[in-house]
């Protein structure tokens, strides 16, 4: 039996989650690799963005408050990404306007779901784990399927990404 390993070797400007020819050039050269490796790179790019945060801003605990503070610095320059909940154990993230993610998939004709799946709630998710690796990140509405909003529910659970 032959098992071949498949390494992605994908480096990517700091900016590729904004910047809708980067995305548009990385679905071209990785559309056809399994999801399962993009979303393991997207996720540990969100992870060391995350620690990075979480380092610079020396933030503390692994609860709703901690996680809620690493999304609030990610997401600064974002004016229609905003925080709706925290508890104790969760914070809501709600996007009402265009994602970068949207904004690439409706200007350039690239697949929005495939977008999302693969770079987007991956990045999310790795980028709240770096608080408690135990984090669940549940897509709960997405724009992609007709809602009118993104929400993203990040709940300390098992470390899943759980998608609809």
């Amino acid at each position: 039996m032959y098992v071949q390993l498949i390494t992605l070797s994908i480096t990517l400007p700091r900016d590729w989650f904004v910047n809708p020819q980067v995305l548009s050039e990385f679905y071209e050269r990785f559309k056809d690799v399994p999801p399962e490796e993009i979303k393991r790179f997207s996720y540990n790019q969100g992870l060391a963005l995350g620690r990075s945060i979480v380092e610079r801003l020396k933030i503390e605990g692994d609860d709703g408050e901690a996680m809620a503070a690493v999304l609030r610095e990610a997401l600064k320059g974002e004016p229609t990404a905003r925080i709706v909940h925290v508890g104790k154990r969760s914070v809501l993230l709600r996007n009402s306007g265009f994602c970068p993610l949207m904004t690439a998939a409706l200007s350039l004709g690239l697949p929005w779901a495939w977008l999302c799946e693969v770079l987007g709630w991956p990045f999310f998710h790795g980028l709240v784990s770096a608080v408690n690796p135990k984090v669940d990140m549940k897509m709960i509405r997405r724009r992609a399927k007709g809602d009118p909003c993104c929400d993203h529910l990040f709940e300390v659970g098992e470390g899943r990404l759980i998608l609809p």
